[in-house]
């Protein structure tokens, strides 16, 4: 399938694909005689894993880390989750790093409506 195509079914912009296959997430595609970019149906899966990765707050580099080179390799149900796993860490340390966060602005409120209620 052509670029626009791929682009369709997996609602991703013709220029979000060519910069995830020159950053090596996807394969590079076969060219036709006229130039144009073949690109296989595993990509579709390839792309939506990616999607569904950053929605998840996956970075690219940390997607790419985790794909599979060869998009017919499937990856381990246990690395997934150990995947996973590791994301839930690390946002429920922003959400504790955020709490702190919130706090202080709480208190900064507090004193820039009242300077002498010793909030800070």
């Amino acid at each position: 399938m052509k670029i626009g195509e791929l682009a369709k079914l997996t609602d991703v912009s013709t220029s979000r694909i060519r910069f995830y296959e020159k950053h090596g997430l996807i394969p590079p595609p076969t060219r036709l005689e006229n130039g144009y970019r073949e690109y296989s149906e595993a990509t579709i899966s390839r792309m939506r894993t990616i999607t569904m990765s950053k929605a998840l707050g996956f970075s690219l580099s940390e997607i790419k880390k985790f794909l599979p080179d060869d998009p017919k390799d499937l990856m381990q149900r246990s690395d997934v989750i150990s995947h996973l796993e590791q994301k839930l860490v690390e946002i429920d340390q922003r959400v504790v790093d955020l709490g702190t966060i919130r706090k202080k602005v709480k208190v900064m409120i507090t004193y820039l409506k009242d300077p002498n209620s010793g909030a800070c």
